[in-house]
């Protein structure tokens, strides 16, 4: 697999440095408001990847476009060469709040929060691009989130002052996503009882594992490797290994299609879980 090293450092006192060694994984400097999440295989080679905290003197002046947060991302490989480009796009996340709406509008709250999108500046140019961006808002706090393959460079949350700017679209709904890739599905995920609530072909062929319909007893068996994981519709009950276990909520039949407890499962599976309150993200990681 691939080999990848994040390496922050900052101009600002409060810049932190990390290293990240294994992926797929993520890396957040929470007091930049800035977070990078790296799918598998982004290079063929090993790749490091160093982020830094921009000031407004190294950010390229613009009249298009309020720059709210910035950083630099230099990605190398092993022979000390700059990737211009990726096999694979990096998601790259930057949060803002009220003040910061307040600040990039110049004081017009009732402007959408879809000016706000992230854009890519190349080495040693002074132009912004615009990448499709989607933003999240929760009343309180917000991220934008963009995509980009684009590789070493500059990438600042920016605010539009361009006249008919595209609005960049605010997400609804909860999303799934296995190994920092979001995962689509014919029915979205949905909340019972507090907790979220997949569809069962989804959650196992991504996980990678067998499905088994035993239809004279409503029961599902979901096997990957040693693991076995049985569930019955309706029933709170449920087998992990042949140990018994209480479930929160039980798996359930919703268009004609079969949900299953996100967490119970994919735990029982093997893989990390974790909630954005923000974006409304369950995010699965299988190593």
């Amino acid at each position: 697999g691939v080999f990848l090293v994040l390496l922050l450092t900052g101009q600002p006192a409060w810049a932190a440095s990390a290293t990240l060694w294994q992926i797929p994984g993520s890396l957040s400097l929470d007091e930049a408001g800035f977070r990078l999440e790296a799918p598998a295989n982004i290079g063929d080679r090993a790749v490091k990847v160093s982020v830094e905290t921009l000031d407004s003197g190294k950010t390229p002046p613009t009249d298009d476009f309020f720059i709210t947060r910035a950083v630099n991302i230099e990605m190398v490989n092993v022979d000390k060469i700059n990737l211009n480009w990726l096999a694979k796009p990096v998601r790259l996340v930057f949060s803002f709040d009220g003040i910061d709406h307040k600040r990039a509008s110049r004081l017009n709250t009732s402007l959408s929060l879809g000016y706000f999108r992230i854009g890519y500046c190349a080495p040693g140019e002074s132009n912004w691009v615009e990448l499709p961006s989607q933003v999240f808002w929760n009343g309180i706090k917000g991220v934008v989130e963009a995509e980009a393959a684009q590789g070493t460079g500059r990438y600042a949350l920016l605010w539009s002052y361009q006249p008919g700017a595209q609005l960049s679209p605010i997400a609804k709904g909860i999303r799934l996503m296995v190994n920092n890739v979001v995962v689509q599905s014919e029915l979205p995920p949905y909340i019972n009882g507090g907790r979220t609530m997949v569809p069962l072909r989804v959650v196992a062929e991504n996980l990678g594992a067998r499905v088994e319909w035993v239809a004279a007893e409503n029961r599902i068996d979901l096997v990957r490797n040693v693991d076995k994981v049985q569930l019955w519709i309706g029933k709170q009950t449920a087998q992990v290994n042949g140990k018994s276990l209480l479930l929160d909520v039980p798996p359930e039949i919703k268009g004609e299609r079969t949900f299953v407890p996100l967490r119970f499962v994919a735990e029982a599976l093997g893989a990390k879980v974790s909630w954005d309150e923000v974006t409304q993200t369950a995010g699965l990681i299988r190593y």
